[in-house]
């Protein structure tokens, strides 16, 4: 206990850490505006991230459209892929307290951006809102047409509980990996639009997915995941985190404008269709 103990209290000072430390590259920030909001864009992204996450919750908790049936002599460690086998490890709730842990400090870590203009906040929560709505609404999906059975309980002691409430077989993909990986491509692609400038970004992009990847590890040492679960997490979070960003940027917005190089109109003697070089 004493452990688990302090590794919250480094985890919760780590985050103090961060959001002290991000201040010092608050400067020359006021003019500096990478995204944009837009209605249209942002109902399709929010609607989309709500329905996704909306219809998961309601088919899982509501419905009970996933079979949740325990056989234990179904189970035979010889039915998994050697590679899968390698990363397998019985039920420890102190490392699946301490990847939680992990996993909730890269959720927090956009904190960091605080030290930018206030104006910027509506955006990057909007943003983020998004992304944790669409990654999760992804994850979610797929735990529910998938049935895997956790690596746990594939070895005596495995948590009672988890049986009782139908979570020993949604193995795939790994949520805590998802978020993890959610929160550091977040926070990686704001801060190198940020401060494009910085020497900091590789340190925060590395200190982000380090930790993002120590939680994709602790769920496999703590005989949560196999190793394709938190294989398929990470690049569901990475993507979503990444590309929804993107999709407020001037160069997304481009690509959906009117060219400008191309002009048509009615004449008396029919179509007039110009092109610029």
């Amino acid at each position: 206990m004493r452990k688990i103990n302090k590794s919250i209290k480094s985890l919760v000072m780590s985050i103090a850490l961060v959001c002290c430390g991000a201040r010092m590259f608050a400067s020359n920030l006021e003019n500096l505006h990478p995204f944009e909001l837009n209605p249209v864009n942002d109902s399709i992204l929010m609607g989309t991230g709500v329905a996704l996450s909306g219809s998961a919750l309601i088919c899982d908790k509501l419905l009970n459209i996933k079979s949740s049936d325990f056989d234990a002599s179904e189970l035979s460690k010889g039915d998994i892929p050697v590679f899968e086998q390698i990363f397998m490890r019985p039920y420890s709730k102190t490392l699946h307290i301490v990847g939680t842990g992990t996993m909730a400090l890269s959720l927090v870590s956009p904190v960091m951006f605080a030290a930018v203009p206030k104006s910027e906040w509506l955006s990057i929560g909007m943003m983020y809102g998004e992304t944790l709505l669409i990654a999760n609404g992804i994850k979610e999906w797929l735990k529910i047409a998938v049935n895997r059975p956790r690596p746990y309980m594939y070895y005596e002691g495995y948590p009672q509980n988890k049986v009782d409430d139908g979570d020993w077989n949604c193995s795939f993909p790994s949520g805590h990996s998802t978020f993890a990986f959610t929160g550091a491509a977040f926070v990686s692609y704001l801060f190198n639009l940020y401060y494009p400038d910085s020497s900091w970004r590789y340190a925060v992009t590395g200190a982000a997915f380090g930790v993002a990847a120590l939680t994709a590890g602790l769920r496999m040492a703590s005989g949560n995941h196999f190793f394709t679960d938190v294989l398929t997490g990470a690049v569901i979070g990475t993507i979503c985190g990444f590309a929804i960003p993107y999709m407020h940027t001037e160069a997304f917005y481009k690509k959906f404008q009117k060219s400008r190089n191309t002009n048509m109109s009615v004449t008396p003697m029919g179509f007039n269709f110009q092109y610029r070089f």
